[in-house]
């Protein structure tokens, strides 16, 4: 496993940010500026081999990589191991894991290997409803997905202990600036609502 840190590590708290199928590309190291001015400090680990980056074209073969190896229950496993090591040197440990990337924080969540979860648009999370975080964890899906109803995920989720359900009427990907499906003022709105959530201060 690769990792990225941005930051002087100067905080007492870590944000561990997920990535999708495609590994550390432009998305997930423009999401770790995004948090620079925030008290925090960021890291971007790559969980596939060698630390690959797929480019946005590529996305079947990189979906096709990806579930050979490293698949989301190793990522999710990877993902524990690597916020366990950070438990040392912060006093809270959080997470931010976008598709893939969301549905690994998911699974991490209900092991307690962080304090606060955000999951943006983490499709297979409808495939792993028998997990109970452990800490608050957001999960924001977009209201448009072609393999399932993101509403009734939703509904299956209300009333979850410590889990929060917002929808946005996107398609996936409506966060990430270089996807065809992005919406800058929902993004916006979703960033805003995650960093509340995570309880990040400037």
């Amino acid at each position: 496993m690769t990792s990225r840190s941005l930051g002087d590590h100067s905080h007492d708290t870590a944000v561990v940010v997920a990535h999708e199928i495609y590994g550390v590309n432009d998305h997930i190291i423009g999401v770790a500026r995004m948090l620079r001015p925030y008290r925090c400090d960021v890291f971007t680990p790559s969980f596939l081999p060698s630390g690959l980056v797929y480019p946005r074209e590529d996305e079947h073969q990189a979906y096709r990589e990806f579930m050979r190896a490293p698949g989301v229950m190793s990522m999710s496993q990877a993902l524990v191991q690597f916020t366990g090591g950070l438990r040392e040197r912060y006093r809270r440990v959080l997470c931010i894991g976008f598709s893939v990337g969301a549905t690994s924080a998911w699974l991490a969540s209900g092991t307690g290997a962080v304090d606060k979860t955000v999951c943006f648009y983490g499709s297979r999370i409808r495939d792993h409803l028998d997990v109970q975080p452990a800490a608050p964890c957001l999960v924001v899906f977009a209201a448009q997905e072609p393999s399932f109803s993101a509403p009734a995920v939703a509904e299956k989720l209300a009333g979850r202990r410590d889990v929060v359900t917002e929808i946005y009427p996107c398609r996936h990907g409506f966060c990430d600036p270089g996807s065809p499906h992005y919406s800058a003022e929902h993004g916006h709105q979703a960033w805003e609502s995650a960093t509340r959530f995570l309880g990040l201060s400037r």
